[in-house]
C-alpha cells in the first residue's frame, strides 16, 4: 500500500483519538489498581513490585538513567535499526540463533504497510523502560511505523505504532502469547500487517463516502446558490425596470414644466437673474437625463433626484422672478410627492395605523392635511401596480434619499417615514442599496519522547501506569 494510503489511514485515527483517549481514561478511572497487575507467569514478590512502583513514579516526575545494568544505548539499537528489521541487545545473550535472525529478518522486510522493527531485550525490563525505550528509537531512526520490544524469553511484549492504535497493539500482542520468541516476532508482524491492510480498506472506504457526501452537498448548495442568484438578479431587474420607469416620471415633469415657461435666455432684455436660474433648471434638467440613462443599480437613481431637487427650485425661483416676487425659502421637497417641488410649511401627518410625525409639505397637501383631506401622494410603479414611493421597497430609498441629501439626507427621512416600508428599512439598513526523559538499562540515552506514537503492552497489564505518548 502507498505511503498516500497510509497518511489516509492515519488521518482516519487522528480523528478517532479524542474518543480513545477518553476510553482509555475512563478505564484507568475505573481500574486504578490495573496498572500495577502483572500476568500470572510474571508475578514478583510484593516488595520488588513496591520497588517497581516507587521507581516508575520518580521517572514520570524527573527522568533520569535508572541505576544500573549496562546495556545497549538508544543511540545503538537506533543506528542498528536504521538497515535492519530486527535487533537483539547484548542483555539478551544468545535467544536467537542467526537462522532465526535471518528467518525474522526476511519475514519483516516482506511486510509493506505495517513496516515492522523488532527488538529483543533481556527478561528484567519494566513496561516503563520498554515504552520510553521503543518510542525514543522510533524518534531516532525516522522510518518505520511500527516498533515490537519484546523480552529475550518470549514472554513479555510491547508496541508503538503510528498505524496502529492501543487497542489493535494490545489484542495482536494477546493473539501471540505463548508462542516462541523467533515464531512470536514473526507472529506479530503478520498480523500487524493484517490489521493495518484492513484499516487502510476501512478508511479507503470511509473516505470515498465521505467525498461522495461532500460532492453531493456542494452540488447541492451550488444548485440552491446558482437558483437563488438566479431569482435574486430577476427580481433586481424587475425592481430596477419599475425605479427607472417611476424616475423617468419625474424627469419628464421636469421638462415639460420648462419647456411651458419657454423662455429665451438669448434675449438682452431679459433679468440676468432670471436668465441664469433658469439655466440652472434646465442643466439640471440635461443633467437628471444622463443620470437616468447611466443608471444600472437603485443607488444610482440618488444623482437623478438630487439634480431634480434642483431644477424644480430653480424653476419656481425663475417663476417668482417673472412676477416680480421675492425667490422663496429653498426648503426640503414635499415629503407627499417631490415633483411638487420645495415646501412651505411642516404638518403633522400619520400612515395608516401609523404613529404622527412632522413632515414638510406643499401648500396644496398641507392644506389638505390641516383640513382632515388625503394629500397627493407620489404613487409610482410596484410589482404591477401602484403604491406610495415610500412603502414600494427598498430600491425607493436611494430615489427619496436624492431629494432630500441637502437637507439632513438619511437622517431626516428616518425619522419621516417610520411606519411606512422605507422606514422598516432604514432602522435596519437598506438591504445593499445606497451608503519522555532517562532510559533505566539502556545508558540513559534515551532522549525526548513524543512524536505521535499509539503504545500497547498486552502482557504488561494493558499499558497501564505507562503514561501519555500522546495521539496520532
Amino acid at each position: 500500500m502507498s505511503s498516500d494510503n497510509r497518511r489516509t489511514a492515519r488521518t482516519a485515527r487522528l480523528a478517532a483519538l479524542p474518543a480513545l483517549v477518553a476510553g482509555a481514561a475512563v478505564i484507568g478511572l475505573a481500574a486504578p489498581a490495573a496498572s500495577a497487575a502483572v500476568s500470572p507467569d510474571t508475578a514478583r514478590p510484593a516488595a520488588a513490585t513496591a520497588q517497581q512502583a516507587a521507581t516508575v513514579q520518580h521517572a514520570a516526575s524527573a527522568p533520569q538513567a535508572a541505576p544500573a545494568r549496562a546495556g545497549d544505548t538508544v543511540g545503538q539499537i537506533a543506528a542498528g535499526l536504521v538497515d535492519s528489521r530486527l535487533y537483539v541487545t547484548s542483555n539478551a545473550g544468545n535467544a536467537l540463533s542467526a537462522a532465526d535472525r535471518q528467518q525474522i529478518e526476511s519475514r519483516l522486510n516482506g511486510l509493506g504497510d505495517a513496516d515492522v522493527r523488532a527488538v529483543v531485550v533481556d527478561d528484567g525490563i519494566t513496561q516503563q523502560q520498554m515504552g520510553q525505550m521503543l518510542v525514543s528509537v522510533a524518534n531516532r531512526v525516522g522510518e518505520g511505523e511500527t516498533y515490537v520490544g519484546i523480552t529475550a524469553n518470549g514472554r513479555l511484549m510491547a508496541g508503538v505504532s503510528q498505524n496502529l492504535n492501543e487497542q489493535e497493539i494490545n489484542q495482536i500482542i494477546t493473539r501471540t502469547n505463548g508462542q516462541p520468541l523467533k515464531d512470536r516476532i514473526i507472529d506479530f508482524g503478520d498480523r500487524a500487517e493484517k490489521q493495518v491492510d484492513e484499516n487502510s480498506a476501512s478508511a479507503a472506504t470511509v473516505g470515498y463516502v465521505m467525498l461522495g457526501l461532500v460532492i453531493a452537498l456542494v452540488a447541492a448548495a451550488m444548485s440552491v446558490f446558482l437558483v437563488s442568484r438566479k431569482r435574486r438578479q430577476e427580481r433586481q431587474a424587475r425592481e430596477m425596470a419599475e425605479l427607472k420607469e417611476g424616475v423617468e416620471e419625474d424627469v419628464t415633469l421636469l421638462g415639460e414644466d420648462i419647456a411651458r415657461l419657454d423662455l429665451d435666455v438669448m434675449d438682452r432684455g431679459l433679468d440676468p437673474a432670471i436668465r441664469a436660474d433658469y439655466e440652472r433648471a434646465m442643466n439640471s434638467y440635461d443633467e437628471a437625463k444622463r443620470a437616468t440613462d447611466r443608471a444600472a443599480r437603485p443607488e444610482e437613481m440618488q444623482n437623478v433626484t438630487k439634480a431634480l431637487e434642483d431644477g424644480r427650485f430653480f424653476m419656481i425661483a425663475t417663476r417668482a422672478r417673472l412676477a416680480g416676487d421675492e425667490v422663496p425659502e429653498r426648503r426640503a421637497p414635499c415629503f407627499f410627492n417631490p415633483q411638487h417641488g420645495p415646501s412651505v410649511k411642516d404638518v403633522v401627518w400619520a400612515p395608516p395605523g401609523g404613529t404622527a410625525r412632522s413632515v414638510p409639505a406643499c401648500a396644496a397637501d398641507a392644506h389638505a392635511v390641516l383640513s382632515g383631506a388625503d394629500p397627493d401622494v407620489r404613487m409610482v410603479p410596484y410589482h404591477g401596480t401602484r403604491r406610495p414611493y415610500y412603502n414600494a421597497g427598498p430600491a425607493y430609498a436611494p430615489y427619496a434619499g436624492g431629494y432630500y441629501a441637502g437637507y439632513g439626507g438619511f437622517d431626516l427621512l428616518t425619522g419621516m417615514m417610520v411606519g411606512t416600508m422605507l422606514g422598516s428599512m432604514m432602522s435596519g439598513g437598506f438591504g445593499g442599496y445606497g451608503d519522555m526523559g532517562g532510559m533505566g538499562g539502556f545508558g540513559g540515552d534515551g532522549g525526548d519522547v513524543g512524536g505521535g506514537w499509539d503504545f500497547g503492552s498486552g502482557d504488561f497489564g494493558g499499558g497501564g501506569g505507562f503514561g501519555d505518548f500522546g495521539g496520532f
